[in-house]
């Protein structure tokens, strides 16, 4: 007997519809399994055969043939374990699946018929919200991640046998309809980040990065060892603003396809900005995503977040270079000879480094041992088309000792992070009905029209930009700063205070 089963695959972080056709006939028993399987696939027959034995059940001595259709997709996981095991129980009679049309299955089956999580569900969910028709089934332990997609309905089972009961008995009537996000957001986890009232002194970079979180601006902090460059990293996720429901699903879904979330027990949905920190030993693959099953790197899983790299110039340049096209585009294209996948990465990236291999070139109280030549080549390992996209470029200077003492009067992370939220919805009321989230993802033409400037301000734009040999890139940079800037103070256009203030982050003082 012919029976199809639907299911999914994962390409990058698409969920593509699979059918495991199914057919039964008699003849000399055999298994014959096609539709271009990975090792995973090919090795499912003696889990399910094993599992369906568990159960009582008996689907040997078929002549059975198991098409994967659409068949030039490369199939690969564990997650076509379960509709394969429906498939053979349904196409050897030995149970009967009412509605079977409706109902999509992933799930991994361990040899006593325990049904194990499986990645990508949640991109799985978001496919099949379209057709409130289809009802998808999956291990209990993948619940919270189907449950994040409002409207989705689903079944969940921890065995094998518990899911032919279900199928039995009606799976469809007793499928749960999600709420979507709310009951998890009613439960977030506690966010512990550094407050930048424990900050002394270092007034300057404060400024900066909330003008860097404000508009989502790269940026660089340059300084001596020891300065604080790191530490006020670090607060900036403190002053960001909260993600959005559809920026949660977004970057949930991509550390679901990474297998970045947890068990059942120990779920995790990513429901605060994604901080990402890579070493700088790094490579290509790890940081841009690739490799041999095309996973995401660690730009794709900075997605909607800050990836800040530390000790820049100790990456590879070649690994730094990877960054540019994403930093325009917001996405990465991995290409390699298994296919092409498409991983978003709309990310703000942020960098820290020391003015010299020494790192004491701009500190006063100490001197400097590097040669001019060794400085230069030190400063030389970040690229100049790099640089140029880097909006906010700030020295840190290093704190005088007796700022220690007494008490601290510097605002904190809360005050800073209520003027951040306040541009921040000015931003959103001018991007109504664009793609826009932040005065970063600006194009050229948008950043020119929304900064407003008199034709003086306008002059001494021009003027500054050619005087700092700014290239065109770099001058509606400047422009997407200084809108930022405006936004921090609530003004309808750009002022000439405001373009002093983005010229003074467009270049660090070595």
């Amino acid at each position: 007997m012919f029976r199809r089963i639907r299911s999914y695959c994962l390409f990058g972080i698409k969920a593509v519809p699979v059918c495991v056709e199914v057919d039964a006939s008699q003849g000399l028993p055999g298994f014959t399994l096609v539709g271009l399987p990975d090792n995973a696939v090919r090795e499912s027959r003696e889990r399910v055969v094993s599992a369906i034995r568990s159960i009582g059940k008996v689907v040997t001595g078929f002549r059975t043939t198991v098409n994967l259709s659409p068949a030039d997709l490369r199939k690969e996981g564990s997650a076509l374990d379960l509709p394969l095991a429906i498939g053979l129980l349904v196409a050897t009679e030995e149970i009967e699946v009412p509605e079977l049309e409706r109902l999509v299955f992933v799930g991994e089956l361990s040899l006593d018929g325990l049904l194990k999580p499986v990645r990508g569900v949640l991109s799985i969910a978001m496919d099949l919200v379209k057709d409130t028709n289809n009802v998808l089934v999956i291990p209990r332990a993948n619940e919270r991640e189907a449950a994040m997609v409002d409207g989705v309905r689903y079944v969940c089972a921890d065995t094998l046998k518990e899911c032919v009961d279900l199928l039995e008995s009606g799976a469809t009537s007793k499928s749960v309809r999600s709420s979507g996000l709310k009951s998890l957001k009613e439960s977030k986890e506690f966010f512990d980040v550094p407050d930048f009232k424990n900050v002394v002194g270092m007034e300057g970079v404060k400024r900066a990065l909330e003008v860097a979180a404000a508009g989502a601006h790269n940026f660089l902090l340059v300084g001596s060892p020891g300065a604080g460059k790191t530490l006020c990293a670090k607060c900036l996720p403190g002053i960001l603003p909260a993600m959005t429901d559809a920026e949660i699903l977004e970057t949930t879904r991509i550390h679901s396809c990474a297998r970045l979330l947890g068990a059942a027990d120990d779920f995790k949905p990513v429901l605060h900005r994604p901080i990402r920190m890579p070493h700088h030993s790094a490579s290509m693959v790890s940081l841009v995503g690739g490799g041999g099953r095309l996973r995401p790197g660690e730009a794709s899983l900075a997605h909607n977040g800050l990836l800040f790299l530390d000790e820049l110039p100790e990456f590879n340049r070649a690994v730094l270079e990877a960054l540019r096209e994403p930093m325009e585009e917001g996405s990465i294209t991995v290409s390699r000879i298994s296919g092409s996948v498409v991983w978003p990465a709309r990310f703000m990236m942020g960098a820290a480094m020391n003015p010299c291999p020494c790192g004491y070139s701009m500190d006063p109280r100490r001197s400097c041992t590097c040669l001019p030549d060794a400085r230069k080549r030190y400063q030389e390992r970040i690229s100049g088309p790099l640089l140029d996209r880097i909006d906010i470029q700030v020295s840190v200077p290093p704190v005088e000792v007796e700022q220690f003492a007494g008490t601290s009067t510097a605002e904190s992370s809360a005050e800073i992070r209520k003027r951040v939220y306040a541009a921040r919805e000015i931003q959103q009321a001018r991007f109504t009905g664009t793609t826009f989230k932040s005065n970063a993802e600006m194009t050229s033409e948008f950043a020119k029209e929304s900064c407003k400037m008199t034709k003086a301000t306008e002059r001494f734009a021009i003027s500054a930009a050619d005087k700092m040999n700014l290239s065109a890139r770099g001058y509606y940079r400047l422009l997407k700063v200084a809108r930022t800037i405006a936004d921090l103070r609530h003004g309808e256009s750009v002022e000439i205070l405001d373009l002093s203030e983005a010229l003074r982050y467009r270049s660090f003082r070595s």
